[in-house]
């Protein structure tokens, strides 16, 4: 658990209000905790930042979305269409990419086994008998 306690330390504030304290003194994390450091973990990845550099980088995001909140932004029911959208898109281009796998799977089936080499004609093969 040493690698997520970096991460929940350097969120800190923020994440402890979505922590949950499961049987054996285990840490539960809500979806928004998991979101956190989710994004926390992409930012370190796509921008190589530090865990730090990426915290303060989150910190920032959460508290400009709380700004715009305040200030009526879109909702997530506003999301929705646009993210099933997006799904159908990722469904089809997936179901595209299935097409062609097996396209190629049966191109190869269809295909003569190949030739034994001349030379493996004279090499004894050994017969295991147990």
């Amino acid at each position: 658990m040493l690698f997520r306690n970096t991460r929940l330390d350097a969120l800190r504030p923020q994440v402890d209000a979505h922590l949950r304290k499961g049987p054996n003194g285990q840490l539960i994390l809500t979806d928004a905790a998991r979101a956190m450091l989710d994004r926390l973990e992409a930012l370190r990845k796509a921008d190589g930042l530090t865990v730090n550099l990426a915290a303060a980088k989150v910190k920032e995001e959460l508290s400009d979305g709380h700004k715009e909140e305040r200030q009526g932004a879109s909702t997530p029911q506003d999301l929705w269409p646009m993210l099933v959208e997006e799904l159908r898109a990722e469904v089809r281009r997936l179901e595209e990419e299935n097409a062609w796998h097996r396209a190629r799977l049966e191109e190869r089936l269809a295909l003569p086994a190949p030739r034994r080499r001349w030379w493996t004609w004279f090499v004894r093969r050994r017969i295991d008998s147990l």
